[in-house]
C-alpha cells in the first residue's frame, strides 16, 4: 500500500514528515536483510525503493534518512544466487541517477531550476561517495557471470542482454572514477575480450561502451601521477592495452567508437613517453602512429558523417612518403595500430583514394619488413616486424579473399603478390607461393587470377591445379550446371527394392586390365609445390566465392572452373582438412537449397579425388575392422576427437555470423589453429577407414536414397563418388557394400521423371565404366530384376544400350561374353518381343523417351564389335529361328536391319581373323545362294501342307457340319527359311564388302588374295540374282576387288560389263541404289588402270540394237545431203583400248544425261563422265553434254554441285580438243554470266572458273581469246555488282589478269582508263539546258560519267600493286585524277553544306550525316552535297594504297602537299566511309613520318583561304605539309570531330585513337623543357562537370598555343567524354575511345608533366564520373556479330575506366593521384549540391518541367530493371535450349 501511494504521485502532498516513521516501521528493520531476501524475486521493500526514482523529489528519501539503504540496494547486485531480474531493477534504478539532467526535469516534473539542480547535486553525490562499491560489485559480477559465454547467450535473448546492460552502467559510473583502483584494472582485463568478440555477439554500441570505460580507467591505471602499480607492470599493461586497442581498430566501424579508439590510443602514446622518460619535444614512435591514426579518422567538421578527405589525405601521404622509412618516427611497435587501420581502409569499396592509399601503406610495410630482414633477421626490429606479418597482414590477406567485394579482393591479393615477391625468402607460410608469382604476366597467378577477363581468371585457375595436382589424376567428366539443371516434373516417390545377393563372379580369363576411368590416385607420400595451409587459406576463399556466387555475381564459366579446381587441389589435402570441407558442403547441402546443386558438385568433385589409401587396412569379412577398438559390436564406434573438433568447427562456420566489419570468426581462427596443429602428420588409417565406414558412406547413401525425385537427378551422381571411395576400402568392405548401392542405383531407374532418370543412367555408366566389365553381368541381372514390368522393360533396353554404347571403347573383345545370354535375350525382347510391338504400335501413346527411340539394332551392332568371333553364332540363332517363323515384310525388315548392323559390328572388331570371317563368308554366301534362287512358295511341299491344313479344319456335309480341332502336335509349321536365305547370302556379302572398304584384308598377303579369289565368281553370280541388293552389294564388292590383283579378275570383266549394260537395258529409271552402284562399278572399271591392262587386246561387243544403228545411219546420210558434215566419229585408235564400245558409251551416255540434273543422282553420274573423260572417249554426244554441264555450272542451286560442274568443264577444256570458235563462246558465256546472271551464286561460279582459267591457262591462249573480255567483265563487276562477294572476287581477279597483259594490251587499258576518268570533272558541270527533257538526259549522261570515273578510280586502286615498276609512268596522270576527284568533291558539299546552314533552324552537318548514313554503295544521291561522296571514297583509297606501295613518291620531297591538305579537308565529311577512308589515309602520312619533324616543319604560313572549298597553297617541303603545329591542330579538331559524330564505326574508332596518339607524340616535343621539368607555369586546366560543358568553352578555357597544344587536345577529348556522361543519355563509344587514348597519352607523357593540373584533371574528371555513373544506354549494340546489352556496356566501360585509373596511379603515384581525385570528388559533390538546390527550386519555379524530368528518371530506372529482367530471361533461355539439346543427343 506504501508503495502504490508513492506509485500515485498526489499532487501537493508531501511525505516527508512520515518519512521518519516508515523507516522505523517497515524499512531500518529489514535493511541488514535487503540482499539476501531480494535474489529471487523482488520484494515489496525493494518496490518501494524503486518507486522512491520515479520522480526527483523522492530522490533525497534514500540517503536522507539512513545512510546504508543506498549501499545496501546496491549488494543485491552481488547476492549469491541473485535473479537476472532483479539484477535488472537495480541497475535500472542506478539507470535513472545516471540520465537525470536537471534541465529535462524542470520541464518534465515541473520544478524550479534551483530544486532541479539541488537534486543533481545530490544524484551525483551518492554515486561519487559509493564508486568504488560500484566497481567492486560490477567486478564480481562479471567474474560470476563468465562475461565471454554471457555475451554469446546474447543472440538468443538469454543473459547476455543483462551484461550488455551492466556493461553500459559501468560506462556511465566510469566518469565518477577518479582514483586507482584494482576493481579499474580488473575490470578493463574482464572487459578487453569483448572486443574481439563479433558483431553479431557484442552489439557495436556495447563495444562502444567498454571503450569509454578504457578511456577512463586506462589513465587510472597505467598514469605513474595516480596509480600506484609498478612501472614495469605498468609498461606491461601499457602493451597488452595497445594490442587490444590496436586489434579494435580492424574491426569497429562505428564513427564514435574509432574516434574513442583514437583519444585512447593517444593517451597510451602520452603515458608511453612518461613511462620511457622522454624528454625531447621530438614525437615518439606511438606518438607519431597516434597522430596518423586520428588523422586517417578524421570526419569533416562542417558535414555529417562525412570524412575529411583532406585531413586524411594528407596522413597518409605523410606515412608512404615520410613515416614508413624513418625507425625513429615509426618503429615496429608503433607499425600495429597502423597496419590494422591500413588493413580496415584498404577494405573500403566506396572510397578509391582511401583504398589506394592503404594499400600502398601496406605495401611500404611490407617493404620495411623486408628491409628489416635483409639487414638482421635476428634484431628486435625484424622479429617485431615479422611477427606483425605473420599475426596481422598474413592472416587478413587470408580472409579478405574470401571477401564477396572483388575490389577488396584484388587490394589484399596485390598486397600477397608483394609480400611473396619481397618477403618469400623469409616467411615458410610465403616462400611455397613464389612459384606462383612468375616474371611472365600471362603466366602469372597473382595477375590472372582477377584479371577483368574472364578467360584469364580460369586458365590461372587450371595452371594452378595443373601445377598443385600435376601428378594427381583430375576428373573432367564432372556434369555442369546445365547438365544438371532441374526439369520440371512431377515428383514422385521412388520404388526401391531390397539390396539383394553379392556381385557374380566373372571368369578370371574374361577379367579386363584396362579400366573405364582411371582408379583413384592415393598421393600420400608425394609433396605438393604449395602447401595445403596455403591451398586451403588463401586459394579456396576465391574459388568459393566464384563456385557458390549468386544473382549478379554467378558467373557460369568461373562456377565451373571454380568447383573442378576444389576438387582437384583437395587431392593434395591432409584427412582433417579434406574431411573438414567435405562435412562443411555436407552441412551446407541440408541448409541451403538455392546453392544445392553447386554443393552436390562441388562434393562430387572432392569426392572424386579422394586419395587416401585404406586398402591395407585390416578387416574382417563384414568389413568390420580387427582391432581392439571395433572388436566390440555393441560399442558404439567413435569418431577421432580431431576429427569432430573439425566438424564442430566447420558447423560453428557455418551457423556463426562473420564479425560486422571484417568477415571474421573466432571459428575461422580456431580453425586455422587445429589446421596448422596437424598439418603433416594425420590420422592412422583405420582411424580413417572408421570415419568413412561410420559416417561418410551412411551419409552419401541417404542422398541416393532420397524420395524426391527433383532432388534425385541432383543427388544421383553421388552413387559413383561411393563407388570410387569403395575402391579404395579393402577389398572386403567393398565387397560388402558394393552389391548394396548397384542395387539401389538400379532401383532410382524406376523414377517417374526422365531428368532423374537420365541423371540415374548417367551416374550408371560412370560407374560401369570405373568398375570396368567385371562388374557388368551383376548390374544386367540387377536390371532386368528392377525393370521388368510394363514400361520398366522400356527403360531397361534403353539402359542396356547406354552402358554399352559408353564401355565400347574401353573394354577387350570377349570380355562380355560371359553375360551374352541375357544380353541378347534382352535385346530381342526389346527389337522383336512386346516392347518392340510397342514401339511401332500407332496407338503407343507413352511420352517416355526411352520408349520412343529403337536402339536394339545399335546394341546388335556393339555386340557384335567386343564379342568373340565364335560366339557371333550366337546372335545369329535367334535371327534365324525368327526367319523360320515369319516372311511378313515389317518383320523381315528389321532382321535385315540387325543383320546389316551385325556384319558392321563384325568389321569394327578388334580381332578381326580375316581367316575365319572368310571362310565364314564363303560358307554363308555359298550355302544359301543356291537356296534363295528358287521360290519357296511355289514349292510342293508347300502345296501339300496347305492342302493338309485345309482339311484339318474343318469337314462339312449336308445335314451338319463337324468340327475337328486340330492338335498341336500334328499341325505343320511353315518353314519360311528358303524364302528368306538371301537375308543371309547378303549379310555373308555386306561383311565381305565392309572388311574390303576398310581395308581388313591385306593387298600384299598372298595367302589372303588367295581366300578372297573365290569370292570373285560369287560377287559375279550375285549380279544374277533377282534381288537388287544383292546385286548393289555384288557391284560394290567388285569395284573394289578390281583393284587388287587376283587371277579370277581378268576372265570376270568382259562378263560383269556384259551383265551391267543388260541391266541397264532392262531398267527404265535410275531412280533405283541398283543402278546407283551399277554406274559405279562401271566407273571403277573406266578408272582402274589395272582392269585395263588385264583387258589389253579386248574387243568389246556391241548390244545388239540394229534399230539404233539405222536410225544413226539414216540420221548421218539426211546431213550428207544437206551439204553438213556428219557428227563426229570414233576412231578406231580412241576405242581401241577402251573396255566399251562406242555404241554402248552412246547409250550410257544417253541413259545418265538425266540424273546431272537430279540431286540425289548427281554424284554417281558426275563421277562416271569424269571417268570417261580420263580416258578421253569422243562422241558428239560429249559435247553436247558438257554443254549442259556447263550451263548447270551457272544455274544449280547447291554449291556442291556448281563445284563438281566446274571440276568436271574445266577438265574438259584442258583434254579435248576445241576450236577457236567452240572457245571464244566458252569464254563469252563465262563473261556474260559474271556480269549478267541473276543471282549471286551464278555469278560466283563464273568467276571461280575465270579465275582458274586465269590461273592455268598459257599466256598464248589466254591473251588472244579472253583478255579484254575478261578485263571489261572484271571492271563492270567492281563498278556496278551489288553483290559483295562478287566484288570482291573480281578484285581479287582483276591484278592478276592486268599483271598477264602484255604491252599493246595495257595501252589499250590505259586509253579506257583515261577516257572514264576525264568524265569526273566534266560530270560537274553545271547543266545550263532549258529544255526539262534534254536537261533530264544531261542529268543522266553526268552520272554516267561520275559512274566511269568511280570505276576508273577502283581500277586505279587495284593494279598499282601489282604492277609495281610498270605504273611509274601512269602516276602523273594518276595523282592528277585524284586531285580533281577530291577537288570536286570537296567544292559540291562544302557549297551544299553552306546553303543548308544558311536555312533557320537547320544543323548542315548533322542533317547531311543523317542522310549519308542511309546510302549505300553504288547508289547516286539526290543530294547535291553527297553526289561525290563515293568518288571522294574512291580516290582517298587509291591514294592510301599508293602511298603504302610508293611511300617515297607520295610522302617524300616530290610528293603531292595538295592531296594530303585535300584528306585532310575530308575528315569532316558527311559520309562515314569517307571519313574513315581519310583517317586510314592520315594515319598511313604520320606511320611513315616522325614526331621530330613537327620542329622542322617549315615557317612559312599557307596562304589565306577564299572560300572552305579552296586549299592553300603550301611553299614549303611537301612531306612537312601535315607536321606543322597549326595543320596537326587541323587534323586533330577533324578527328574530335569524327569521334563526336553518332555514327562512329569500331575500325573508325580505333584509327582515331591511332592518329591523335601519333599527334599527342608530335605536341609534345613543343613541351617546353621547363614545364617537363615541373618548374614552368601550368596551362589552365578545364574539369568542370557542369551542364553548360561545350566544345567551345573547353576550347576556350585553355588558349591554343604551340607550346600548350597537348594540354588543349587533352582538353577536348576530356571534354568530349564528360558531354557524353551528362548529354550522352547512357551512350558509351566517345568515353570508349577516348579512355584508349587516355592510356596511351598515361604512357607516354613523363609523370612530371602529368602531375601538372592542366594535364591531368580532364583525364581523371570522365574516369571518376564513368565509376560512379548508374545511367544505362537505351539499346543494345552488335559489334563485330556480338550483341552486347545495356548492362554489358556500361560495365566494360567501367572496367575500361578502371584500368585507365590504375595505369594513371602506377605513372605519378598513390598520393599525387590521391590528391587529384579528392579534387575531383571535392568539385563533383560540389555540382551535385548545386543541382540539387537548382532542381528544388525548379519543383516550384516549373513545376511541369520538374515533372517531365523525374519521369525521364523513372524511365531509366524502369528501362534498368526491364533490362536485368530481360539478361535474366536470355540466360535462362540458352540453358532451357542447351538442356533439350542434351536430351536430343542423349536420344541418339
Amino acid at each position: 500500500c506504501i508503495t502504490r501511494m508513492f506509485v500515485l504521485e498526489p499532487p501537493n502532498f508531501s511525505f516527508a514528515p512520515y518519512m521518519q516513521c516508515i523507516y522505523e516501521v517497515a524499512i531500518d528493520p529489514r535493511i541488514d536483510n535487503l540482499a539476501s531476501e531480494n535474489t529471487q524475486n523482488s520484494s515489496a521493500l525493494l518496490l518501494l525503493l524503486k518507486s522512491w526514482t520515479l520522480t526527483p523529489k523522492y530522490y533525497p528519501y534514500l540517503v536522507d534518512y539512513n545512510p546504508l539503504t543506498f549501499p545496501m540496494l546496491l549488494d543485491i547486485l552481488v547476492a549469491p544466487k541473485v535473479q537476472s531480474s532483479v539484477v535488472s531493477l537495480v541497475l535500472g534504478i542506478l539507470q535513472t541517477f545516471l540520465d537525470y539532467d536537471p534541465q529535462v526535469a524542470v520541464h518534465k516534473y515541473e520544478l524550479s531550476a534551483e530544486s532541479a539542480e539541488a537534486y543533481g547535486v545530490l544524484v551525483k553525490g551518492m554515486i561519487q561517495r559509493h564508486i568504488s562499491r560500484i566497481l567492486s560489485h560490477m567486478r564480481t559480477c562479471f567474474s560470476n557471470s563468465n562475461l565471454n559465454t554471457a555475451t554469446t547467450a546474447t543472440q538468443s535473448g538469454g543473459s547476455g542482454n543483462l551484461v550488455m546492460h551492466q556493461i553500459h552502467i559501468l560506462s556511465r559510473v566510469a566518469e565518477y572514477a577518479t582514483e586507482e583502483t584494482q576493481d579499474a584494472k580488473a575490470l578493463l582485463d574482464l572487459l578487453l575480450p569483448t572486443l574481439k568478440r563479433p558483431g553479431s555477439v557484442v552489439p557495436a554500441r556495447t563495444k562502444g561502451d567498454v571503450l569509454n570505460i578504457m578511456l577512463r580507467f586506462i589513465p587510472l591505471v597505467i598514469d605513474p601521477s595516480v596509480s600506484a602499480i609498478a612501472k614495469d607492470e605498468q609498461q606491461h599493461l601499457l602493451a597488452g592495452y595497445l594490442n587490444s586497442i590496436s586489434s579494435s581498430f580492424g574491426r569497429l566501424r562505428l564513427d564514435s567508437a574509432r574516434a574513442t579508439l583514437s583519444r585512447i590510443l593517444s593517451t597510451l602514446a602520452k603515458f608511453d613517453r612518461q613511462l620511457q622518460g622522454v624528454t625531447t619535444s621530438e614525437p615518439t614512435p606511438l606518438e607519431s602512429a597516434a597522430w596518423v591514426v586520428e588523422e586517417i579518422n578524421a570526419y569533416s567538421t562542417q558535414r555529417l558523417n562525412e570524412p575529411d578527405h583532406e585531413r586524411r589525405l594528407v596522413a597518409f601521404g605523410r606515412l608512404n612518403d615520410e613515416l614508413w622509412n624513418q625507425p625513429a618516427l615509426l618503429d615496429a611497435h608503433a607499425w600495429i595500430p597502423v597496419l590494422h587501420n591500413l588493413v580496415y581502409f584498404a577494405q573500403d569499396q566506396e572510397e578509391l583514394a582511401t583504398r589506394s592509399n592503404a594499400s600502398f601503406g601496406l605495401a611500404r610495410f611490407i617493404t620495411r619488413t623486408a628491409q628489416a630482414f635483409n639487414a638482421d633477421p635476428q634484431s628486435a626490429e625484424a622479429q617485431v616486424m615479422g611477427r606483425s606479418m605473420q599475426s596481422i597482414l598474413l592472416p587478413s590477406i587470408k580472409h579478405m579473399l574470401a571477401s564477396k567485394h572483388e575490389v577488396v579482393q584484388m587490394e589484399f591479393l596485390g598486397a600477397l603478390r608483394r609480400a611473396v615477391h619481397e618477403c618469400g625468402d623469409f616467411f615458410d607460410q610465403l616462400r611455397d607461393l613464389k612459384a606462383l608469382d612468375t616474371p611472365d604476366e600471362e603466366a602469372n597467378f597473382f595477375y590472372n587470377i582477377l584479371h577483368i577477363q574472364t578467360h584469364r581468371r580460369t586458365r590461372a585457375m587450371r595452371r594452378f591445379r595443373d601445377l598443385v595436382a600435376k601428378n594427381v589424376y583430375i576428373q573432367s567428366q564432372m556434369p555442369t550446371d546445365d547438365a544438371m539443371d532441374v526439369d520440371e516434373d512431377s515428383a514422385s516417390d521412388s520404388d526401391d527394392d531390397e539390396s539383394k545377393g553379392v556381385a557374380e563372379k566373372k571368369p578370371s580369363t574374361s577379367r579386363s586390365k584396362t579400366p573405364a576411368i582411371q582408379p583413384l590416385v592415393f598421393n600420400s607420400e608425394q609433396a605438393s609445390p604449395i602447401s595445403p595451409a596455403n591451398i586451403r587459406a588463401l586459394i579456396f576463399p576465391l574459388l568459393e566465392n566464384w563456385a557458390l556466387a549468386e544473382g549478379d555475381q554467378l558467373n557460369h564459366d568461373l562456377s565451373n572452373e571454380a568447383i573442378q579446381t576444389i576438387g582437384a587441389l583437395s587431392a593434395v589435402l591432409p584427412w582433417s582438412q579434406y574431411n573438414a570441407m567435405l562435412r562443411k558442403y555436407l552441412g551446407m547441402a541440408k541448409k541451403t537449397p538455392s546453392l544445392e546443386k553447386r554443393l552436390m558438385r562441388l562434393i562430387m568433385s572432392l569426392l572424386d579425388n579422394f586419395h587416401f589409401d585404406l586398402r591395407h587396412v585390416k578387416v574382417d569379412k563384414l568389413g568390420r575392422l580387427l582391432s581392439d577398438e571395433s572388436a566390440s559390436s555393441d560399442k558404439e564406434q567413435e569418431v577421432p576427437a580431431v576429427v569432430v573438433a573439425e566438424t564442430e568447427l566447420a558447423e560453428v562456420a557455418e551457423t556463426e555470423p562473420a564479425d560486422e566489419d571484417t568477415g571474421l570468426t573466432e571459428a575461422d581462427d580456431e580453425s586455422n589453429m587445429v589446421t596448422d596443429s596437424v598439418p603433416q602428420k594425420d590420422l592412422p588409417e583405420e582411424r580413417i577407414h572408421k570415419v568413412v565406414v561410420s559416417f561418410l558412406l551412411p551419409e552419401l547413401k541417404k542422398m541416393i536414397t532420397e524420395t524426391n525425385e527433383e532432388k534425385l537427378m541432383l543427388r544421383a551422381p553421388v552413387a559413383m563418388a561411393i563407388v570410387r571411395i569403395l575402391t579404395a576400402l579393402p577389398e572386403n568392405t567393398m565387397t560388402a557394400q558394393l552389391p548394396g548401392v548397384l542395387t539401389t542405383i538400379s532401383n532410382m531407374l524406376r523414377a517417374k521423371a526422365q531428368s532423374a532418370r537420365n541423371a540415374t543412367r548417367e551416374t550408371l555408366v560412370r560407374i560401369v565404366k570405373f568398375l570396368g566389365p567385371s562388374y557388368f553381368g551383376f548390374i544386367v541381372k540387377e536390371l532386368k530384376a528392377s525393370l521388368s514390368r510394363g514400361v520398366h522393360k522400356h527403360i531397361l533396353s534403353y539402359t542396356i544400350y547406354a552402358l554399352l554404347k559408353e564401355i565400347l571403347g574401353m573394354i577387350k573383345v570377349g570380355d562380355l561374353d560371359y553375360t551374352l545370354e541375357p544380353l541378347i535375350e534382352i535385346l530381342v525382347q526389346d527389337v522383336f518381343g512386346q516392347v518392340g510391338e510397342d514401339k511401332d504400335s500407332e496407338d503407343w501413346t507413352s511420352k517416355m523417351r526411352e520408349a520412343k527411340v529403337h536402339h536394339g539394332p545399335d546394341c546388335f551392332e556393339m555386340l557384335a564389335s567386343v564379342t568373340q568371333f565364335d560366339n557371333i553364332r550366337m546372335m545369329l540363332a535367334p535371327l534365324r529361328d525368327i526367319l523360320r517363323e515369319t516372311d511378313t515384310p515389317k518383320r523381315t525388315r528389321v532382321v535385315d536391319n540387325v543383320l546389316r548392323r551385325i556384319s558392321i559390328g563384325v568389321n569394327h572388331n578388334k580381332s578381326y581373323d580375316t581367316k575365319s570371317i572368310l571362310i565364314f563368308c564363303h560358307s554363308i554366301i555359298n550355302q544359301y545362294l543356291a537356296m534363295s534362287t528358287k521360290d519357296a512358295k511355289d514349292t510342293k511341299k508347300v502345296k501339300e501342307d496347305a492342302e493338309q491344313l485345309k482339311r484339318l479344319r474343318f469337314a462339312s456335309n449336308e445335314e451338319n457340319a463337324k468340327v475337328y480341332i486340330r492338335r498341336k502336335d500334328m499341325a505343320p509349321k511353315r518353314d519360311y527359311l528358303q524364302a528368306n536365305a538371301h537375308r543371309f547370302v547378303q549379310f555373308g556379302l555386306e561383311i565381305v564388302y565392309f572388311g574390303l572398304r576398310r581395308e581388313r584384308f591385306s593387298s600384299k598377303d598372298a595367302e589372303v588374295l588367295g581366300m578372297l579369289d573365290p569370292f570373285v565368281d560369287l560377287a559375279g553370280n550375285g549380279l544374277f540374282s533377282r534381288y537388287n541388293s544383292i546385286i548393289s552389294l555384288c557391284c560394290k564388292i567388285w569395284a573394289i576387288m578390281v583393284r587388287l590383283p587376283l587371277p579370277s579378275v581378268s576372265a570376270g570383266i568382259p562378263v560383269v560389263i556384259k551383265r551391267l549394260f543388260a541391266i541397264f537395258r532392262q531398267t527404265s529409271s535410275t531412280n533405283s541404289d541398283m543402278i546407283q552402284n551399277c554406274f559405279k562399278l562401271l566407273a571403277s572399271l573406266l578408272r582402274s588402270k589395272h582392269a585395263e591392262s588385264l583387258m589389253a587386246g579386248y574387243e568389246p561387243e556391241e548390244l545388239e540394237t540394229p534399230e539404233k544403228d539405222e536410225v544413226d545411219k539414216t540420221a548421218s546420210d539426211k546431213k550428207a545431203k544437206k551439204g553438213k558434215k556428219p557428227a563426229v566419229r570414233i576412231s578406231a585408235d580412241c576405242m581401241k583400248d577402251s573396255l566399251i564400245s562406242e555404241q554402248q558409251l552412246r547409250d550410257l551416255i544417253d541413259f545418265i544425261r538425266p540424273d546431272i540434273e537430279e540431286t540425289e543422282r548427281q554424284a554417281t553420274a558426275f563421277s562416271l563422265i569424269r571417268a570417261i573423260l580420263t580416258r578421253r572417249m569422243i562422241v558428239d554426244s560429249l559435247y553436247k553434254l558438257l554443254d549442259n554441264i556447263r550451263e548447270l555450272m551457272i544455274t544449280a542451286q547447291d554449291a556442291n554441285v556448281r563445284e563438281v560442274c566446274r571440276l568436271t568443264w574445266f577438265q574438259f577444256l584442258m583434254d579435248y580438243p576445241l576450236g577457236e570458235r567452240r572457245l571464244t563462246n566458252a569464254m563469252s558465256f563465262i563473261v556474260q554470266n559474271a556480269t549478267g546472271y541473276v543471282y549471286e551464286s551464278g555469278r560466283v561460279s563464273a568467276l571461280e572458273i575465270m579465275g582458274v582459267i586465269i590461273n592455268r591457262f598459257a599466256d598464248e591462249i589466254l591473251l588472244p581469246n579472253a583478255a579484254e573480255p575478261f578485263f571489261l567483265g572484271l571492271v563492270l563487276i567492281i563498278a556496278k555488282d551489288e553483290s559483295s562477294q562478287c566484288r570482291e572476287m573480281a578484285t581479287h581477279l582483276l591484278p592478276i589478269m592486268i599483271a598477264r597483259f602484255d604491252q599493246p594490251r595495257l595501252n589499250r587499258a590505259w586509253t579506257l582508263l583515261d577516257q572514264w576518268s576525264a568524265g569526273i570533272a566534266n560530270s560537274c558541270e553545271p547543266v545550263v539546258e532549258t529544255d526539262a527533257k534534254k536537261a533530264a538526259n544531261a542529268e543522266i549522261q553526268q552520272a554516267k560519267m561520275r559512274e566511269l570515273g568511280r570505276a576508273a578510280l577502283q581500277c586505279y586502286g587495284i593494279i598499282i600493286e601489282p604492277l609495281g615498276d610498270k605504273f611509274g609512268k601512269r602516276i602523273p596522270a594518276f595523282l592528277s585524277i585524284v586531285d580533281t576527284a577530291l577537288t570536286v568533291s570537296l567544292k559540291t558539299w562544302k557549297q551544299a553544306e553552306l546553303q543548308l546552314n544558311h536555312r533557320p533552324g537547320v544543323d548542315g552537318v548533322g542533317d547531311l550525316e543523317t542522310i549519308a548514313a542511309n546510302l549505300h554503295s553504288g547508289g547516286d544521291p539526290h543530294n547535291a552535297a553527297l553526289t561525290y561522296w563515293e568518288t571522294a571514297y574512291l580516290a582517298l583509297n587509291a591514294y592510301e594504297r599508293f602511298a603504302r606501295v610508293m611511300p617515297q613518291k607520295a610522302v617524300g620531297d616530290n610528293g603531292q602537299s595538295r592531296i594530303w591538305q585535300l584528306a585532310v579537308r575530308h575528315l569532316t565529311h558527311p559520309h562515314a566511309w569517307v571519313r574513315l577512308s581519310a583517317a586510314r589515309l592520315i594515319g598511313a602520312y604520320v606511320a611513315m613520318g616522325d614526331p621530330s619533324w613537327m620542329l622542322e616543319a617549315e615557317s612559312e604560313s599557307p596562304v589565306e583561304e577564299t572560300a572552305e572549298w579552296e586549299v592553300p597553297v603550301y611553299t614549303g617541303r611537301p612531306k612537312y605539309v601535315l607536321f606543322s603545329a597549326s595543320a596537326l591542330k587541323q587534323i586533330a579538331h577533324g578527328l574530335i570531330v569524327q569521334l563526336s559524330s553518332r555514327f562512329v564505326s569500331p575500325e573508325l574508332g580505333t584509327q582515331i585513337v591511332k592518329n591523335l596518339y601519333f599527334i599527342a607524340r608530335c605536341f609534345l616535343t613543343a613541351v617546353p623543357q621547363s614545364a617537363l621539368e615541373g618548374t614552368g607555369t601550368e596551362p589552365v586546366a578545364d574539369a568542370s562537370d557542369d551542364d553548360s560543358d561545350s566544345d567551345e568553352e573547353a576550347e576556350q578555357s585553355s588558349v591554343w598555343t604551340k607550346e600548350r597544344s597537348l594540354s588543349w587536345l587533352i582538353n577536348r577529348i576530356g571534354s568530349l567524354a564528360r558531354t557524353e556522361i551528362i548529354r550522352g543519355r547512357g551512350l558509351t563509344e566517345k568515353r570508349t575511345y577516348s579512355f584508349r587514348w587516355f592510356a596511351a597519352v598515361i604512357s607516354l607523357v613523363p609523370p612530371t608533366l602529368l602531375k601538372q593540373s592542366a594535364y591531368i584533371m580532364p583525364i581523371v574528371s570522365p574516369l571518376y564520373r564513368t565509376t560512379q555513373d548508374t545511367q544505362l544506354p537505351s539499346q543494345p549494340i552488335t559489334l563485330s556479330g556480338t550483341t552486347k546489352s545495356p548492362t554489358e556496356q556500361i560495365d566494360e566501360l567501367k572496367a575500361l575506366a578502371n584500368d585507365v585509373i590504375k595505369l594513371l596511379q602506377t605513372r605519378i603515384g598513390v598520393t599525387e593521384f590521391s590528391a587529384i581525385l579528392v579534387k575531383v570528388q571535392s568539385h563533383v559533390s560540389q555540382v551535385q549540391s548545386q543541382r540539387r538546390e537548382r532542381r528544388k527550386q525548379l519543383a516550384v519555379i516549373d513545376p511541369e518541367l520538374h515533372a517531365k524530368k523525374k519521369i525521364r528518371k523513372h524511365e531509366s530506372s524502369r528501362r534498368r530493371r526491364q533490362e536485368q529482367m530481360s539478361e535474366h530471361a536470355r540466360r535462362r533461355t540458352r540453358i532451357v535450349v542447351r538442356r533439350a539439346y542434351g536430351d536430343k543427343s542423349s536420344e541418339k
